[in-house]
């Protein structure tokens, strides 16, 4: 048993000192409550080792006996401080009256008389064989140790109360369990339960007072805004739910201090605590509004609020400048209606009681001096422990002009950008919550904050940094704009973008460093224009819905000619356009599913069991809105919207850029050949099945992969003049073994939407110029035309590329013709203008392809610099059958010879169209009349046969 009970004696002791560690790490504590607790960890440690050591030394028979007779003093000595350890920890937060002294004193004079008993035996005795009996008067030490239990039985309750009631329950058991190891040793002495019981209380009086903590608004004593929304995710029944607000609290900082301010939080608290506390659950949420949970219906709530404005204004007799407070009340039932809607209603009846109280009462009074905090009824609620523990930085800082909540409102806007404002006279700095939480920060106000952050900047841009901020706050700069990386919580290190102004006083008010830091490790999650999801977010979804196998419908919308908006009504307008079109998209979609803004004027979302019928009938509902709802002030802005749709299932895609790829596509779809209705991917023959999402997964794959299982094939481009070949068009083909050559239609469009045809399309255009350098040699004259996707426009680096594609195959940029695809042409004249002019410098030649169809005019040709006109084939179907569309081809040839450029005719497949174009005197013509597309082995072979005759 003695080797057991050592062993638990071993455990405890350590188990005594982790919590000593845990105790003066804990954040929440004071440093006078950390030594308190460590005091009282000690104490129940030495009483543990004086129980193990007399009981060892009563192995040993009478031999050890004066080591019993003090081991004993020692532990009955102890065993009353330690319940009246736990009640000092509890006195001060629980308002206590100072009788601690008294009861100190008691615990002397019982220690004394335990000393003296170690001599006289009157309360305790040792026989001569080692051990423990009972004295005559060991009632003394049982009236101790029972007072002193009362004594912090008293402090709980006390401490509970203020904490409106709450553990009372957990302090009785405790106390229970104490009394139920205490009894079991005193039944039988070799039961060594009294100090280990004594040691699982503590440990639960710590977790009892680390929890009211918790729940605890350190300022004000009333529970904290996590504890409320807690108690309102609990609630099964209806309650009303009040929302409190002290009239012109920023007023009050400014004009009589933050001391005072704090004062007036309290004094609040206290008036509150007393009238509701006994009715409902109160409250601090935020830095000037309060809110109550109440049991009972309206007429209850309206007398105690009545009761609440009636003890206030016997506080604001004492106190004039008292400010005074907005009620708004409503009922919330649980069980039919959100959360939200009753606290919408809530803040809507106190911001009508507010303006009551502005018109009935007027502004704060400005001219007073500072007040001297007022000692009347309801500020005895504010005790020393609030006091205690007060945030470490605003005890003794000047904040003056840093609380505005109009800082607080900016603050937190973005998760990824930060504001920090520092008052140059005193050195105070104010910083954004989210940067105090990402980076570690001691607290939102910091004395030197400049100082402190320069610690946590990477030691390689530390200097750059200090020199910059110190010649901002010597005088010498007006302004800081600096690129550097800092560490956040986690160790890593971020790049951050600083950018700062000073904000000069006027003699009277201080000057001002203020700036915004930009994480650029951050992605915002949320539009800071719509307040919607960002385009990351609606990638995860899809991802999301697919893993889960959902049933869902997803949509992608954009607004049509959104620039020209832009021009009627500036940024600005088209920004609160977007805003609003998010709200409607938000509502309409809610409950339901999830809506996202993304890039430009692009929205998203997906609907829950939902299948096409659904998302078509919202679609509409979201056009009619677009179309007559969307208004400037008292100007309405008509939108045009289009969209596209996929529907996924059980058996849809792995792969989310699929299905994204397939909604841009039927969004496209949308805009140019289905009037702007919601087009399914389905309705344009892009069925998303297994097999197509298999066939696209597998493109995707060869595209990566050195764009394996590609191949070339090449349609011969013939003059009219001399018959002869003098170019050829290269097209994009793709073989697999089970699919076989895949028709480019079912693949081509998808592909150019997905980020891998980059590599895609710079393989194209060097395979092609590989494959046809024979022919170059043989004939020099000879145009190889590449088709370019809007996506290769876009990449930064792809004039690069091209250049270097033709430096390394040794082509003449002579021989090399690009053909803008109908995407292209949706881009930006401007954008467009300025790369085509940097390829034709470079000696390459431009082709518009399709030309006459889509987004192809005759006014493009006065925007672009372009050298040849591919004109699309629906012109010579159309000239065969009228005289309008023979017209219109001729005119089309006539206009671009007189304008200096080169016309192809595609599509041209019988000899009486080769003979018609030949008559409108087109340069080129490409069709199946000359040779279908073919791979290069037979391309060569037509080009000799045709060179040869």
């Amino acid at each position: 048993m003695l080797n057991f009970y050592t062993v638990i004696v071993l455990d405890v002791v350590s188990f005594m000192a982790l919590l000593v560690f845990m105790a003066n790490t804990n954040d929440l504590f004071s440093r006078h409550k950390k030594k308190q607790f460590t005091l009282l960890f000690l104490s129940v440690v030495l009483g543990i080792l004086t129980e193990w050591s007399g009981s060892v030394a009563v192995a040993f028979g009478g031999e050890f006996r004066e080591v019993v007779v003090w081991t004993k003093m020692v532990e009955l000595s102890v065993t009353p401080v330690v319940p009246f350890l736990c009640a000092e920890v509890l006195r001060q937060a629980a308002n206590a009256p100072r009788r601690r002294f008294r009861l100190a004193y008691l615990l002397i004079v019982h220690a004394g008389l335990e000393f003296l008993s170690a001599f006289g035996g009157f309360i305790y005795y040792v026989d001569a064989n080692g051990v423990f009996h009972h004295g005559p008067f060991y009632w003394i030490y049982l009236v101790t140790y029972v007072g002193v239990s009362v004594y912090v039985l008293r402090a709980g309750y006390r401490v509970s109360s203020l904490y409106q009631g709450k553990n009372k329950t957990m302090l009785i058991c405790m106390l229970g369990l104490l009394a139920l190891g205490i009894v079991a040793n005193q039944m039988d002495r070799d039961v060594k339960s009294a100090w280990l019981t004594v040691a699982i209380v503590v440990s639960l009086f710590y977790i009892f007072y680390n929890d009211m903590l918790q729940r605890l608004d350190a300022k004000t004593m009333l529970l904290s805004y996590a504890s409320y929304n807690n108690m309102l995710s609990r609630l099964r029944k209806p309650t009303m739910i009040e929302i409190l607000n002290i009239d012109s609290f920023r007023a009050v900082n400014e004009e009589h201090g933050s001391a005072y301010g704090d004062q007036c939080l309290r004094t609040v608290a206290g008036v509150m605590r007393k009238v509701y506390g006994r009715h409902g659950a109160c409250c601090r949420v935020r830095n000037d509004e309060f809110c109550v949970i109440l049991d009972g219906d309206e007429a209850a709530v309206v007398a105690l609020n009545d009761q609440f404005l009636a003890a206030l204004e016997e506080c604001r007799k004492a106190d004039p400048h008292l400010p005074r407070v907005s009620l708004g009340y409503a009922c919330y039932d649980p069980s039919c209606e959100d959360v939200q809607d009753a606290e919408r209603a809530m803040a809507a009846a106190l911001y009508r009681n507010k303006e009551r109280n502005k018109i009935k009462h007027g502004p704060v009074d400005r001219s007073a001096s500072a007040p001297s905090a007022p000692q009347n009824q309801a500020s005895s609620f504010a005790h020393e422990e609030a006091a205690e523990a007060e945030h470490p930085t605003l005890g003794g800082l000047d904040v003056s002009g840093l609380t505005d909540r109009t800082f607080a409102a900016f603050a937190s806007t973005s998760e990824r950008n930060y504001i920090f404002l520092c008052n140059m006279d005193t050195g105070v700095s104010r910083w954004s919550l989210n940067a105090v939480q990402y980076f570690d920060l001691p607290s939102e106000y910091m004395f030197e904050g400049g100082w402190i952050w320069e610690s946590r900047i990477h030691p390689h841009d530390r200097q750059m940094y200090h020199d910059d901020i110190e010649s901002v706050f010597s005088g010498r700069s007006q302004a800081h704009n600096l690129e550097y990386r800092v560490k956040n919580r986690l160790g890593e290190y971020v790049v951050c973008t600083c950018r700062g102004v000073v904000l000069k006083g006027d003699g009277e008010d201080p000057d001002y460093f203020a700036g915004t830091i930009s994480n650029h490790g951050i992605i915002d999650e949320v539009d800071s224009i719509t307040g919607l999801h960002v385009g990351a977010e609606f990638t995860k979804s899809i991802r999301r819905l697919i893993d889960e196998r959902a049933s869902a419908c997803v949509v992608e919308v954009g607004i049509d000619n959104f620039p020209h908006v832009n021009a009627m009504y500036g940024q600005e307008g088209g920004n609160r356009i977007l805003q609003l079109f998010g709200v409607e998209l938000r509502d309409l979609v809610a409950g339901r599913g999830q809506a996202f803004r993304l890039e430009g004027v692009k929205f998203a979302f997906y609907l829950h069991d939902a299948g096409p019928d659904e998302a078509r009938e919202l679609f509409r509902h979201l056009r009619l809105v677009a179309q007559n709802e969307t208004q400037i002030g008292n100007l309405r802005v008509p939108l045009r919207i289009y969209g596209g749709a996929v529907q996924l299932g059980p058996h849809c895609s792995d792969s989310e850029s699929l299905v994204c790829s397939n909604l841009i596509y039927a969004m496209e779809q949308s805009l140019e050949n289905y009037r702007n209705e919601l087009v399914f991917s389905e309705d344009v023959c892009r069925t998303v099945n297994i097999e197509n999402v298999q066939l696209h997964a597998e493109i995707h794959r060869s595209a990566m992969d050195g764009c394996k299982n590609f191949f070339l094939c090449y349609q011969p481009i013939v003059s009219f003049e001399t018959g002869k070949v003098i170019g050829a068009e290269a097209l994009l083909r793709y073989r697999q073994k089970s699919y076989g050559v895949v028709p480019p239609d079912n693949f081509i469009p998808w592909l150019e939407n997905d980020p891998a045809f980059i590599p895609v399309g710079n393989w194209i255009l060097r395979q092609a110029i590989r494959e046809t350098k024979a022919l170059r040699q043989e004939f020099p004259d000879f145009i190889l035309n590449v088709n370019i996707a809007d996506s290769q426009l876009k990449y930064d680096n792809f004039r690069e590329d091209v250049l270097n594609v033709l430096t390394d195959e040794e082509c003449p940029p002579e021989n090399l013709c690009l053909e803008l695809t109908e995407r292209c042409r949706r881009m930006s004249p401007d954008f467009l203008k300025d790369e085509l002019r940097f390829f034709r410098s470079r000696g390459i030649a431009i082709a518009l392809d399709d030309f006459g169809t889509g987004m192809s005019s005759l006014a493009l040709l006065l925007q672009l610099p372009v050298d040849e006109l591919k004109v699309d084939r629906v012109f010579l179907l159309s000239a065969l059958v009228s005289e309008r569309g023979l017209y219109l081809l001729e005119t089309i040839i006539r206009s671009a010879r007189e304008a200096g450029l080169h016309t192809c005719v595609e599509g041209v497949e019988t000899a009486d169209q080769c003979a018609l174009v030949a008559s409108l005197a087109g340069d080129y013509y490409q069709g199946y009349y000359s040779s279908k597309p073919v791979p290069i082995e037979a391309f060569e072979a037509f080009c000799h046969e045709n060179w040869g005759q």
